[in-house]
């Protein structure tokens, strides 16, 4: 946690700059990064380490002050290039936090390197995430899937439920914004107007 803390706060570091920040041998840095990176938690560079998504939603399951897990939902927000707010990426790691915790997913299968793999991953546990988090699942839906306007003003990825009415699976609508699983008026009628044509 330590090495991670310091990848995190400092940022790319070498295995011997690292040993100097922890007061460690220089072979024990470089035993443990090779380590870490053999689990995905850091990933080595030309001549630096830096921390991994995966190693951030670790450090921020196991970190408690809230200052640094700001910094960390920062780091990631940045590594993932995400446009929406801070919030909303710590949102997705408090979420992914709590089913880690609750023994519905093992930290393990989950891709964090790869935003929209991490989304579909999620999606089956809608009803147990936030609305933040459910807002950058939906966006990264959008910007990977195929989508369809809607109105001129809204966009979306229609799906029907099992009784045949349609949904967006995702939307990025001038009314509700961006979200999941959205059930829209203006999707009925077109849908019911399509069909009597």
């Amino acid at each position: 946690m330590k090495i991670l803390t310091k990848l995190t706060l400092i940022g790319p570091l070498s295995s011997y700059r690292l040993s100097q920040e922890l007061g460690i041998p220089s072979a024990t840095a470089w035993r443990v990064l090779k380590k870490l990176c053999k689990e995905g938690y850091v990933s080595k560079g030309e001549k630096n380490f830096s921390i991994t998504p995966k190693g951030l939603a670790v450090l921020f399951k196991n970190y408690k002050d809230e200052r640094v897990r700001k910094i960390i939902a920062k780091r990631l927000k940045e590594i993932w290039n995400y446009e929406g707010d801070v919030s909303e990426v710590y949102s997705l790691l408090k979420d992914v936090s709590n089913l880690i915790e609750n023994n519905k997913i093992d930290i393990k299968n989950v891709c964090l390197n790869y935003p929209v793999s991490l989304a579909g991953f999620l999606y089956p546990f809608i009803n147990e995430l936030s609305e933040e988090t459910k807002r950058l699942i939906a966006h990264y839906l959008l910007k990977t899937f195929p989508s369809v306007n809607i109105t001129p003003y809204c966009r979306g990825i229609i799906s029907f439920n099992d009784k045949g009415i349609p949904y967006a699976i995702a939307v990025n609508c001038k009314v509700e914004g961006i979200k999941l699983n959205h059930y829209c008026e203006i999707l009925q009628k077109l849908y019911v107007k399509n069909k009597i044509e």
